[in-house]
């Protein structure tokens, strides 16, 4: 698979994550009922009238106060709204928003998101700046979600920023599938120049004479050993220990076996095993696009340079 197709998968991946945020989980979990009741938590008609707040309310029983009206068109089932928002219980609790940037899109009527702001949205003209209260029954019920109990009025503070038919909504999604894969590779830069120079100063640190290839790969050899360095498709039997930068060990073993080129190692042990010959000691000095780049694996946090203690076996 492609790094474009990555990253845009990625992509869809994150907003499909805050749709779930929220989602109305209609899941039987074994709740306890009887516990859940004992709660007592302050309704929202009650919160309303202590707060002397003016508020529309509409059928549904969704209570609106529009701070700012927008000029746009409002949204209609089947379009897509793009929304930042902030989300509190009635004390104020703070329990899901937006981040900077990075505002939440959800087609309208699609359940996507809970039904009082699927439904409040539509209440709203594109620019306008709004705050939703909403009964448990638009909420996550009598379910809970997270940091939200059970039977809890919320309020969402929300401002709808675009309304989007499907062509509008498809590109913006390859706008910012672009812009991510931007970012994306920016950041991948920046964290082969650090590991570059991380490897550097270990090396130097460690008295070891390393050579560097094109690829990043920094190698070097303590003993050398006899016959023909191996190639793709050639099975290589290797001792080995693998530690972080600071020392820590992560893996080892005193004879693992594998076939070179099968894509079962990491990309700098497929490369710099081709430099040992049997017999041959040294060291792989591995920045993270060659080992498990963001990905952190057992024992290896993301973004991690590796240091191998190679051996090369007789077969």
């Amino acid at each position: 698979m492609s790094e474009g197709l990555e990253i845009y998968f990625e992509t869809i991946f994150t907003i499909q994550m805050k749709k779930i945020q929220l989602l109305v989980l209609l899941v039987f979990c074994g709740v306890n009922w009887a516990l859940a009741q004992t709660t007592e938590l302050p309704s929202l008609e009650d919160f309303l009238q202590k707060n002397k707040l003016a508020t529309q309310a509409s059928p549904e029983g969704l209570h609106c106060s529009i701070s700012k009206k927008g000029t746009g068109k409002m949204p209609v089932k089947g379009e897509y709204a793009l929304v930042k928002y902030r989300a509190m219980l009635l004390d104020s609790t703070v329990f899901d928003q937006s981040p900077e940037g990075d505002p939440l899109v959800f087609q309208v009527g699609n359940h996507e998101v809970i039904k009082g702001l699927d439904h409040g949205v539509q209440l709203l003209k594109k620019g306008s700046e709004a705050t939703f209260f909403l009964p448990p029954s638009l909420g996550y019920q009598q379910y809970g979600e997270g940091a939200v109990p059970p039977n809890a009025a919320l309020i969402y503070e929300v401002e709808l920023l675009d309304v989007m038919n499907f062509e509008q909504y498809d590109q913006y999604m390859r706008d910012l599938e672009a812009r991510e894969r931007a970012m994306y590779e920016a950041n991948k830069k920046l964290q082969f120049q650090r590991d570059l120079k991380a490897i550097e100063e270990y090396a130097n640190a460690k008295g070891l004479a390393v050579r560097r290839t094109n690829t990043g790969l920094s190698y070097g050899l303590t003993t050398t050993g006899k016959g023909t360095p191996p190639k793709p498709g050639d099975k290589v039997k290797v001792a080995y220990e693998g530690v972080l930068l600071d020392g820590t060990p992560f893996d080892q073993s005193e004879n693992f076996e594998f076939t070179l080129g099968a894509a079962k190692v990491i990309e700098g042990w497929e490369e710099g095993l081709q430099y040992f010959t049997p017999g041959a000691e040294g060291w792989l000095l591995v920045p993270s696009k060659l080992a498990y780049g963001p990905v952190s694996v057992g024992k290896v946090p993301p973004n991690s340079v590796l240091i191998f203690k190679i051996k090369m076996l007789k077969n």
